[in-house]
């Protein structure tokens, strides 16, 4: 079971970069100018500082279990609903589904290593 735990966390690391990924190329490729510097620039530095603060493993400032969950379904969220805009209903729904059942799986396996409800 530990192993299934370890590769969802290399999985949800991935999924991490990759949402900042598809909001810097979405945000810089699909809108005009003052929207494409705030969406494709803007947005993914405040992402990263957030993440940093309230979601690192090892960050002195992590948030408990349901602000974590609140602060990813917003992230995960706008990302979701950009790709859903910008460039396909099912892109939007496969990556909302990948994220859903890697932040099930991960909070499952937070909620098991230490019960910080």
């Amino acid at each position: 079971m530990t192993t299934l735990f370890q590769i969802n966390t290399l999985l949800r690391f991935l999924i991490e970069m990759l949402t900042l990924i598809l909001l810097i190329f979405l945000g810089l490729a699909k809108y005009q100018f003052p929207f494409n510097l705030m969406i494709g620039i803007l947005i993914p530095v405040i992402i990263y500082v957030i993440w940093a603060i309230y979601m690192a493993p090892l960050s002195p400032h992590r948030a408990k279990l349901w602000g974590r969950i609140t602060i990813e379904v917003v992230i995960f969220g706008l990302c979701a609903s950009i790709l859903t805009t910008r460039i396909s209903g099912h892109a939007g729904l496969v990556y909302g589904v990948l994220v859903s059942l890697n932040a099930i799986v991960a909070h499952i396996g937070d909620w098991l290593a230490s019960s910080d409800i």
